[in-house]
């Protein structure tokens, strides 16, 4: 079947039951700590079986906010990987901390676990672990055992993870605590930018609401500095109603994954790590051919996107000379493919089949 156009994304037309809860908001008038925003904190509590979670603005904010709130400062050492999104280094970099970046495992493109323990020093106060393009990192639990042994403190982003799961266990419930985005374009999405926390240590979890709203306990009680970082009532009930879906979404994705596991298995590219609970945010393939590959689809009305052209460590703002051969190899060779739950089967093997034509010529 040959299709005009395949957009990356297609994030249209929004579900009834999320006009339905807009309305709602409209029609009740309160668009900040209101009704929903209540009912989203306790649904996806349930949800991932912790016992709180902090609404945002964002998941970058949702960082930070836990870095300040774990009292990090500049005498201390923050491990992430080198490969990700900017956000996982630049709150480090915010609060005054030294970033410590570790290589990749080119299988998988997690933080690779045998640099990890080699750059773990007397400084080291916490780990930014990325579960990147929708798959839990394959060795999160003994990172895990790591930083209880080393007092690390093990800090999730699951961005990109929302449902994901090891072993049974769900992404942001191996750690210490948890940084949740939901941008548009996440598993669980809101129609604008939106955050969360999630932890079971009601400690961490009150100093961070404390951050996250100026340092009130209540309205103009400031107990401490903090800042303007809230989830307002619109996106809260957007994900409440969507929250519902992202079992079944994650599924469709799965389906759609099979699609270019069938058709691409004897092309010569790397595809993805294929392990169950992956739930596939993005479905990234590796190959020296790239840009030949990527100008070849976009000629065939097919898009498509690069995470990420440069590797964390590659980036002057950093100020990091050493390099990282793994990350910078990714940033170089990887390519995302269509996979969104509105995407239909059709669409991917359509995708699948002009990319098998490319590589045989």
């Amino acid at each position: 079947m040959q299709f005009e156009t395949v957009p990356f994304l297609k994030l249209s037309p929004v579900r009834q039951e999320v006009r339905v809860a807009i309305d709602a908001v409209l029609n009740k008038g309160v668009f900040m700590n209101g009704d929903y925003v209540h009912k989203f904190k306790i649904d996806f509590s349930k949800y991932l079986q912790l016992n709180h979670i902090v609404p945002t603005a964002n998941c970058t904010d949702a960082l930070e906010i836990i870095l300040r709130s774990l009292g990090i400062q500049e005498t201390d050492e923050v491990i992430t990987t080198s490969f990700s999104w900017f956000s996982d280094a630049s709150v480090i970099q915010i609060v005054g901390a030294s970033i410590v970046f570790c290589d990749i495992d080119i299988t998988h493109f997690g933080l690779n676990i045998s640099d990890f323990e080699n750059r773990i020093t007397s400084k080291t106060k916490a780990i930014i672990l990325p579960h990147l393009f929708g798959m839990v990192h394959p060795d999160v639990q003994k990172i895990a055992s790591i930083c209880r042994e080393k007092k690390i403190i093990l800090i999730e982003d699951c961005a990109q993870a929302h449902g994901a799961t090891l072993n049974g266990k769900l992404a942001g419930t191996f750690g210490d605590i948890t940084a949740f985005s939901f941008y548009p374009t996440k598993n669980l999405a809101a129609l604008g930018d939106a955050g969360a926390i999630a932890t079971n240590n009601e400690f961490l979890a009150t100093k961070c609401q404390l951050w996250a709203n100026h340092g009130q306990v209540t309205r103009n009680e400031h107990l401490q500095l903090g800042r303007n970082s809230r989830m307002d009532e619109l996106q809260a009930a957007v994900l409440t109603a969507n929250l519902g879906f992202l079992d079944s979404d994650n599924e469709h994705r799965r389906e759609l994954a099979k699609i270019y596991f069938d058709v691409l298995q004897d092309v010569e590219c790397s595809l993805p790590l294929k392990i169950e609970g992956h739930v596939y945010h993005q479905f990234v393939l590796r190959t020296k051919r790239r840009d030949e590959l990527q100008k070849f689809l976009i000629g065939r009305g097919i898009e498509t996107d690069i995470h990420y052209p440069k590797a964390l460590s590659d980036m002057k703002i950093f100020e990091k000379n050493e390099k990282f051969l793994s990350a910078s190899l990714a940033s170089d060779t990887i390519l995302s493919l269509p996979i969104h739950p509105s995407h239909t089967k059709q669409e991917i093997d359509y995708v699948a089949q002009t990319i098998k034509r490319f590589f045989r010529g």
